[in-house]
């Protein structure tokens, strides 16, 4: 993966999902760092009938997919997975597929490592779960497994949160779901220095899982954005409960994920990559959205 030809080259890196919450996160992150190069074909050359030909005329390091997080329910995600194929077949350049700990059915009591065997049911998890096979058949690729993710822009969980709480609606949410928040800033920085590490030799492929540090209940979630909502605004008057007999609903689909907690042990070894913790990032970010509205 390294540059034989000049050390001090950027790395070009082919992004795959530019204008998706995580692509945009990557691109935001690394715009004052001279040391990557973005090429970033539209999902209409992805998802075009002369993608293999688009492809071949780019010439690049390294692969992000960060697309098949938002697109894998969509109608058309197996050109996305031909598209990978094609890329990882070619094996003139290392993969790194963005993925999610859905990927797991959520009923391991702790948190999941990367020999534990994806066992989701649900249409988005088999997905997932059918693109990193596709991903992993060649050695030189990885998977970076995250967990909830958090970004402010977009159909963002705490952006829908923050509507409702400006709209002074009650929030109802089941709470036997754990899981570790994660902005995609912190996606960013360290699949990026995986990406730099890679580059300039390291060897280490496969699975890889990185959220942020500290567990929490989706409902503490919930009461998290809620209390720093409170600060900004001393009028909400928003209350919280546990609907203890309901079922989740997740992408359209019904399902009772009781765990979605990641050991990241694994990058650390690797990479020397420390989990962060995720409430100042969360607050910080709550503040934004409110004086920006």
């Amino acid at each position: 993966m390294s540059n034989q030809h000049d050390i001090n080259a950027p790395i070009r890196i082919l992004l795959l999902g530019a204008d998706t919450e995580v692509g945009s996160a990557l691109l935001a992150f690394s715009k004052d760092q001279n040391e990557f190069e973005w090429l970033c074909p539209s999902e209409s050359v992805i998802l075009g009938s002369q993608v293999e030909a688009e492809l071949e005329a780019l010439q690049y390091d390294v692969v992000i997919d960060a697309l098949s997080l938002r697109h894998a329910l969509q109608d058309d995600y197996s050109k996305v997975q031909h598209v990978l194929s094609l890329l990882s077949e070619r094996k003139t350049a290392p993969i790194m597929m963005i993925s999610s700990v859905r990927v797991f059915s959520g009923d391991k009591p702790g948190s999941y490592v990367e020999t534990d065997e994806p066992d989701g049911t649900d249409s988005y998890a088999r997905m997932l779960i059918a693109s990193e096979e596709i991903v992993l058949r060649h050695e030189q690729n990885i998977v970076l497994r995250t967990g909830w993710l958090f970004s402010g822009h977009g159909d963002d969980f705490v952006c829908r949160t923050l509507g409702l709480i400006q709209d002074g609606v009650n929030l109802a949410y089941k709470d036997n779901l754990v899981g570790c928040p994660t902005p995609v800033s912190d996606l960013s920085r360290v699949a990026l220095s995986m990406i730099k590490q890679r580059h300039y030799g390291a060897k280490n492929t496969g699975i890889y899982h990185y959220c942020c540090a500290e567990e929490i209940s989706w409902i503490g979630l919930v009461e998290a954005i809620l209390a720093t909502s409170g600060q900004m605004d001393p009028k909400v008057n928003v209350e919280v409960e546990s609907v203890e007999d309901s079922l989740l609903v997740m992408d359209g689909e019904v399902t009772q994920i009781k765990r979605q907690s990641l050991s990241c042990r694994r990058v650390f070894n690797h990479y020397g990559v420390k989990q962060r913790p995720w409430r100042s990032s969360l607050r910080n970010l709550v503040k934004e959205l409110y004086k920006a509205n």
